[in-house]
């Protein structure tokens, strides 16, 4: 009897609860649970739950080769042979025939999965544990068909790849990265068996370069703009590079991994939590298994990346899920380290994919304006968003649910779900916005929009002065009626509101039980209205209340002071022919004034 299931993959993003947008639980005999109490059988769910088992085995099988590799154990060599043995079989019987018939319109088919990019990612898997295993392979009385195995998976990720790049010319995509990697590491498999040459390896190589050169900005940011997705090019880097010595890859490709690994430590809360910037999972132990992997192979390839506390923030996220499978990676590159990456964390212009990111001197608190165009698909309608962060997530990008789930598109990347603004109730178009003013030494940005809300100038100036984050909010129409302006706000944790004579205060309360409180003051008749909104998007169905500030007249102007811990030291002036003044006065008798931005 086999011990790998008989049948093809499905797409994972079909594993989704339909009524309450989570992520199904572990699988039960033929039963897909929600943790509501909803379960499924069948469909899209039974092929979507087959990623995970196939997925599930590889990653055992490169688990268990590694920690035979470092510690001999005759069991985990046995078992991974069984693993591979019963795939060649499964390859030979059933995969190798053609592509998968249940792949959609739109995809890059696979074969053992409906997504080509699904299957590059589970043949990464399967030629570490190869290349892992070594000389032991040989002695399997299967060998010559595992050794067809990969010639049949690398075969597919060439002609996958020729399709993507040649056919639709999209060399670019997240894909590519992904069929280069497995192309790179399926060629040094079948050299561990005495099968490949160095040339095919070569080429590989070659590929990764040239994806490395096409699809990062000059800020190191991956060009869609998505966190999740630049840690997911950054990852097949990492490892499509295997066995490579560090000081002989080109200078533009030490300095553009340098510049991407830098990024991730820039960005990061100062819990270590990654923002999910657009499209990309909140929080889910795969996604956190690979942050441990980003921060495992870069601090090889680097002497020093900053990551720790990204790597301490995955680690306690994922508690009894963690399998250490990133600690049995040693000697991934051949040769030394490259020097030390020295991240600011400080503030922060990335000024390609357009994220401001503000931090006070304590490393307390975060703040991330986004300032740039929308990603492509994976983005977002949420220019000029403004995300808080500290030790915990105070305002947090809200991320996505799988794709399967239509809250992705009819909730998640709508503006409605984020912290910014919105004119007549409508969403924002996409569009990008232009940075007016920058000082990294003042933690100030203030940026502005005439694409979001068409026929509406919004600008917003954000500032970290003190211990207090200064965010003043200007919108004006220029067809000279009046529209109903709204501000949102979206915590992830609890929010009180309260009324006052001035505007309003605000308490943010998180777990923990440390808050953050604000004040708030608009221009003319303006309220707060408290409304029930989703969670981020790893549990859609928990409700949480957030705010929207409206005013309704040709023009608004809304400003807000927060500071952690306690009240704000601040007085604000909203005049009706100049500009809002913030007027902070400290306890220690020192003063700073915050006017706002006038073009």
């Amino acid at each position: 009897m086999s011990s790998v299931p008989q049948q093809r993959g499905g797409w994972w993003h079909d594993y989704v609860c339909p009524t309450h947008g989570v992520e199904l639980d572990t699988a039960r005999g033929d039963t897909f649970p929600c943790r509501y109490g909803c379960e499924f059988r069948g469909g899209k769910f039974a092929a979507a739950w087959l990623v995970y088992e196939h997925q599930g085995l590889a990653r055992e099988a490169r688990l268990r080769a590694r920690r035979f590799a470092a510690h001999g154990d005759a069991a985990d060599r046995d078992r991974v042979l069984v693993i591979l043995q019963d795939y060649a079989a499964l390859y030979d019987t059933v995969v190798r025939a053609g592509w998968n018939d249940g792949s959609e319109a739109w995809m890059l088919k696979g074969k053992l999965f409906s997504q080509a990019l699904t299957e590059a990612q589970w043949a990464v898997q399967i030629a570490d544990a190869v290349i892992a295993l070594g000389a032991e392979l040989n002695q399997a009385a299967d060998a010559a068909a595992i050794t067809a195995m990969l010639r049949g998976l690398l075969e597919t990720t060439e002609a996958a790849r020729v399709i993507l790049v040649d056919e639709r010319d999209d060399e670019s995509s997240n894909y590519t990265a992904w069929l280069n990697a497995a192309g790179r590491l399926l060629s040094r498999a079948l050299t561990a068996c005495g099968a490949g040459d160095d040339a095919a390896e070569a080429v590989w190589l070659t590929r990764t370069y040239s994806h490395i050169r096409l699809a990062i900005a000059s800020d190191g940011w991956e060009w869609e703009g998505s966190t999740y997705y630049h840690l997911f090019v950054l990852r097949a880097y990492l490892l499509g590079l295997a066995g490579a010595e560090p000081a002989s890859l080109p200078e533009d490709v030490r300095a553009t991994l340098g510049a991407m690994t830098t990024v991730l430590a820039e960005l990061a809360a100062p819990s270590g939590q990654l923002p999910s910037l657009h499209d990309g999972p909140y929080d889910r132990a795969p996604m956190n298994r690979e942050v441990l992997e980003v921060a495992a192979l870069s601090g090889q390839l680097f002497a020093e990346t900053g990551l720790d506390a990204v790597a301490n923030y995955a680690h306690q996220q994922l508690g009894a899920d963690d399998d250490g499978l990133e600690s049995m990676l040693p000697g991934w590159f051949s040769g030394p380290a490259l020097p030390a990456l020295a991240p600011s964390r400080g503030s922060v212009l990335f000024d390609q994919v357009g994220y401001a990111v503000l931090r006070d001197e304590g490393d307390q608190l975060t703040a991330i304006l986004d300032v740039g165009p929308h990603g492509g698909a994976h983005g977002h309608l949420d220019k000029l968003g403004l995300y808080l962060y500290g030790t915990a997530p105070w305002q947090p990008a809200p991320g996505v649910p799988p794709y399967g789930s239509a809250l992705r598109r009819e909730y998640y990347a709508t503006s409605t779900a984020h912290p910014t603004l919105t004119v007549d109730g409508r969403d924002q178009a996409e569009g990008t916005a232009v940075v007016d003013l920058w000082d990294a030494a003042a933690g100030r940005v203030v940026a502005h929009t005439v694409d979001a809300i068409p026929g509406v100038l919004f600008r917003r100036d954000v500032s970290l002065v003190a211990g207090h984050l200064v965010d003043i909010v200007t919108a004006s129409a220029a067809d000279g009626e009046e529209h109903r302006f709204a501000l949102n706000f979206r915590p992830s944790h609890s929010l009180t509101v309260v009324a006052t004579e001035a505007g309003a205060r605000s308490t943010w309360t998180n777990d923990a039980g440390v808050t953050l409180s604000a004040l708030h003051a608009a221009s003319g008749a303006n309220a707060f209205e408290l409304v029930a909104t989703r969670a981020p998007s790893d549990d859609p169905a928990r409700v949480v209340a957030g705010a929207d500030w409206h005013h309704r007249g040709v023009s608004a102007c809304f400003v807000s002071v927060y500071r952690l811990g306690g009240d704000a030291h601040a007085a604000i002036t909203i005049p009706e022919d100049g500009p809002a003044v913030v007027t902070l006065s400290l306890p220690d008798g020192t003063t700073h004034t915050i006017e706002a931005f006038s073009a």
